[in-house]
């Protein structure tokens, strides 16, 4: 925090030393309880310092009282430039100094610092506060994750996150005005506090994200999306996740938990935003890894499943991700599915006993058997919607299948986005290629295993 009254201390060369022993008797309190001030000159620069002491020995040497501040100032006064870093703050402090000037480069005083608040204060550098979070892929359960459906049947959703990230960077203001910037959208928006934000543009979301964490404080929010919205991934959860992971880090005792994180992320995106869609998203890039995400009644229950190490890496290679290169509302397609669910409670309930088969699949380390149930659960899928696939799908699933594949499905609500395919390496150059030819292109991928992750760096030029 900086010196508040550095105006009220700083003297010019020509005022009388009667003129500053005045203003000294109302600013001691805020001067380490005594007399204390700067000496500048005509371009405001620092040319010493004075205090009561030094007023003192001179008036015994005969100065008079009237004669001007720079005949009684200390010329080798210790002071450091606001460049330094606050090992070299400490060092002066050690000189006995318990007010130290603070000078930029042209010498013209910004700050002060007093040894009785560096600690509190000073001590702690501007910092850039970064949250990350993996976007998810979805293999099974996901549709039967609707409060509508879990309000009355348990549910059970098999996922797992990967190298492709939703970051938030923030960083305190000194006033109350929020900036968002959106990297990968490339749009800004600036309001002169949280009471004041305006709703209606593309980043609505991250607004709303904000305002459910209630800063008292001014911040610039910068975000970046390492995929487009509405491909499937749980973009748009993982990116509000972020944000509100990061501004949770300024709650100190009041930090929210990582199921809290995730609970506020759905009511952002699903009640606040009206968002259409299910519980998932917002668990599975949160928590991160692979889990079996329980979906009770009362309650939502994440379960880590911890795989070996060489299932992991069979998984990670024999499983193929291509962009359809367009992406689509999922809101949409999810109204359309929500209206079906009171008719699709059986397919649900063969999702649910194929997705506990598919996680016991997996903790067996029988990766081909995953591979055989992906295929069973995107049939059963199509049957809950017929907007969740369309002709051009079909055909790339059916030729990919043809090729080799032993399962796969479309990734998110449907339509467009990313396919996921099973395929053995021996098969996978010649899926690729002919997905190639239909200008489905292959994007490479690995798991990861930590959700969202919060970490401070010092504050530059640029967040």
């Amino acid at each position: 925090m900086k010196f508040e009254k550095l105006k009220e201390i700083s003297f010019h060369y020509k005022v009388s030393i009667k003129k500053v022993l005045t203003v000294f008797n109302k600013t001691a309190t805020i001067t380490e309880n005594k007399g204390f001030g700067l000496v500048i000159d005509d371009e405001n620069k620092c040319i010493g310092v004075i205090s009561d002491g030094d007023i003192r020995n001179k008036i015994v040497l005969g100065l008079d009282i009237n004669s001007p501040v720079k005949d009684a100032m200390n010329k080798k006064y210790v002071f450091v430039k606001d460049s330094d870093n606050y090992h070299t703050v400490l060092r002066q402090f050690d000189k006995k100094i318990t007010n130290l000037p603070v000078l930029n480069e042209n010498g013209v005083p910004v700050d002060l610092f007093q040894y009785s608040k560096f600690l509190a204060s000073t001590r702690s550098e501007a910092k850039i506060i970064r949250a990350r979070v993996p976007v998810r892929i979805s293999y099974s359960g996901g549709g039967t994750d609707f409060s509508h459906y879990i309000n009355e049947i348990e549910s059970t959703v098999l996922s797992s996150t990967i190298n492709k990230y939703c970051t938030a960077s923030v960083i305190i203001r000194d006033d109350q005005e929020i900036h968002i910037t959106s990297k990968d959208l490339g749009i800004s928006y600036n309001s002169k506090s949280l009471s004041q934000m305006q709703f209606g543009d593309k980043l609505d979301l991250l607004k709303a994200a904000i305002k459910i964490m209630e800063p008292k404080y001014g911040f610039n929010l910068e975000t970046f999306a390492e995929l487009e919205p509405g491909t499937g991934l749980g973009g748009s959860s993982a990116i509000v996740v972020a944000v509100i992971g990061a501004l949770n880090y300024f709650q100190n005792e009041n930090q929210l938990d990582i199921y809290q994180i995730a609970d506020l992320a759905y009511q952002v995106e699903r009640i606040d935003m009206k968002i259409i869609g299910g519980w998932q998203d917002q668990y599975s890039t949160a928590f991160g890894g692979f889990s079996c995400i329980e979906f009770r009644k009362n309650d939502v229950v994440v379960n880590p499943i911890l795989l070996r190490r060489e299932t992991l890496l069979e998984l990670e290679y024999n499983l193929m991700l291509f962009r359809l290169g367009s992406n689509r509302s999922s809101s949409e397609i999810q109204k359309r599915h929500q209206k079906n669910i009171a008719k699709n409670h059986n397919i649900f309930k063969k999702i649910n006993l194929l997705t506990i088969n598919m996680k016991d699949a997996l903790l067996k380390g029988d990766v081909k058997l995953f591979g055989d149930l992906l295929h069973d659960s995107w049939l059963l899928k199509k049957k809950m919607n017929d907007k969740i696939t369309n002709p051009f799908v079909d055909e790339c699933y059916n030729l990919a299948i043809e090729l080799g594949a032993l399962g796969g499905k479309l990734l998110g609500a449907g339509s467009s986005g990313y396919l996921l395919f099973y395929v053995s390496p021996l098969y996978q150059f010649k899926v690729k290629k002919a997905l190639a030819k239909k200008g489905v292109n292959q994007e490479m991928f690995k798991f990861n295993q930590s959700g969202l992750e919060v970490w401070t760096t010092k504050r530059g030029e640029l967040i």
